[in-house]
């Protein structure tokens, strides 16, 4: 039974994404019809769609499910900031800054952004919006040296435009690593999702046009809000595999 719920799942979502935030997927009767399914297990798959808040529900003579958001594309081959990927799929982009402060660096940190012993951080914690609804959660750092006055810059917007116009410092490239975790309390209450809900961890070095490291970061993302698109070149067998490009590694169990 569960298996037949995520299936239908995944058709569901994959009309949504298929559609325009507005539009109407159909009645009950109409989706049970679609997609060959009792009115009760599909009222369950579309409570937890509206919870997640990809369709809402309108009652009345011309009332049905109507498409409330899609997914959000982010696309692996570019480096951009959060606000201009949502602009060119036609969202608006919103930013609630949660914290902000000059501290310590962790070892993971340090040896990211290759800091030493004394020097210090800028943390940045920002959840990110489209369309007014929660997609990711933010925790940024940046070596202080570097970015003397970040904190007094205007932080709801793109951080890589102000590390261009303010400080002259272009993001060149970005390392990324993608695992799936699930969301804790805290994670979920500020993301406006379950507890344990699937999430995606992206941590990111991002280097500046000097080849410096400028950029440590741990965004999550709702894993019923996004989709992640890449661009990969094929070489053919005989060709020397390019250590830098993308690849995927397995993670043993535990126990």
């Amino acid at each position: 039974m569960a298996i037949q719920s995520e299936e239908l799942r995944r058709r569901i979502v994959a009309d949504i994404n298929a559609g325009a935030p507005g539009a109407k997927l159909g009645s009950e009767r109409d989706l049970a019809d679609r997609y060959g399914t009792s009115r009760s297990s599909l009222r369950q798959v579309l409570a937890a769609l509206e919870e997640a808040g990809l369709v809402h529900r309108v009652i009345g003579r011309a009332g049905g499910i109507f498409i409330s958001h899609g997914q959000v594309e982010r696309n692996l081959s570019d480096v951009v900031g959060v606000p201009a990927f949502l602009a060119n799929q036609g969202y608006i982009a919103g930013t609630r800054v949660l914290s902000t402060r000059i501290t310590t660096p962790d070892q993971a940190t340090r040896t990211a952004l290759r800091l030493g012993p004394g020097d210090y951080v800028v943390e940045i914690q920002r959840v990110r919006l489209a369309d007014g609804s929660p997609i990711s959660l933010e925790h940024a750092q940046f070596p202080a040296d570097a970015f003397p006055g970040l904190l007094e810059q205007q932080l709801g917007g793109s951080l890589y435009e102000i590390l261009e116009s303010q400080y002259g410092k272009v993001a060149g490239r970005a390392d990324e690593r993608i695992e799936a975790v699930n969301a804790t309390s805290s994670e979920a209450t500020l993301l406006g999702i379950k507890p344990k809900a699937a999430l995606l961890l992206i941590t990111r070095v991002t280097y500046d046009q000097d080849g410096s490291p400028c950029e440590f970061s741990r965004d999550l993302f709702r894993g019923d809000r996004t989709a992640l698109a890449v661009t990969a070149k094929g070489q053919g067998i005989a060709a020397q595999a390019d250590a830098n490009t993308a690849s995927v590694t397995l993670q043993r169990q535990a126990g």
